[in-house]
C-alpha cells in the first residue's frame, strides 16, 4: 500500500468516524423525544418504589406474535 493511499484511508475512516458521531447524537435526540422517560433511565434499580408495576415493563405497548405457520 502507498503511503498515499493510506493516507485517503485515514482520512475517509476519520470522516466516517465523524459522521457517525453527528448520526449518533441525531438518533439519541429522536430517541429523547419517543421516550423520553426510558433516555434518562440508565437500567439501574434504585430501590425505590415509583408506583410503577415492575411486571409490566411494555410500556404502553402490545406485542403481537404471528401465529404459527402450517
Amino acid at each position: 500500500m502507498t503511503p498515499d493511499r493510506e493516507h485517503e484511508l485515514l482520512e475517509r475512516i476519520s470522516q466516517l468516524e465523524e459522521m457517525n458521531s453527528i448520526l449518533q447524537d441525531k438518533l439519541d435526540a429522536i430517541y429523547e423525544i419517543v421516550a423520553p422517560e426510558d433516555f434518562e433511565d440508565d437500567g439501574e434499580d434504585d430501590g425505590e418504589d415509583d408506583g410503577e408495576d415492575d411486571e409490566d415493563d411494555s410500556n404502553g405497548l402490545v406485542r403481537i406474535d404471528l401465529p404459527p405457520k402450517k
